[in-house]
């Protein structure tokens, strides 16, 4: 869990769909975006719960999950990279969420992490 995410997921509570049009986040649609940011690792940048998890953690079908993820997605919460194992099964999806600069810069977890990967590429 980072700070950085958990403080963002708490403050969105509208989607911009451009031409100055606007839709508040349906409660499940918010609480969905809660526990995938609540879920995101510092050291590795991004957040992995299965559906199931996130079904199980916010009392919602996995089938409803799959629906507010699709939206919030479609919506920029967040870019899904789809991963697959060596052995050709699908593994859980990647969850990089789109948490501003501003929040970042606030959170010295995030920080730590970050300035460790950026002196580990340079060495």
């Amino acid at each position: 869990m980072t700070l950085s995410a958990r403080n963002w997921a708490w403050d969105v509570n509208r989607f911009n769909l451009g031409n100055k049009l606007v839709r508040d986040l349906k409660p499940g649609e918010k609480l969905t975006l809660l526990a995938i940011a609540e879920s995101e690792n510092a050291e590795y940048g991004y957040a992995f719960p299965s559906y199931d998890y996130l079904a199980q953690m916010t009392c919602q079908s996995v089938r409803t999950i799959q629906t507010h993820v699709k939206t919030l997605e479609h919506n920029n919460a967040f870019k899904i990279e789809k991963r697959k194992s060596r052995k050709g099964k699908w593994l859980n999806n990647v969850y990089v969420l789109n948490v501003p600069e501003t929040y970042r810069a606030k959170d010295p977890e995030w920080q730590r992490y970050q300035d460790g990967w950026s002196e580990a590429r340079s060495a």
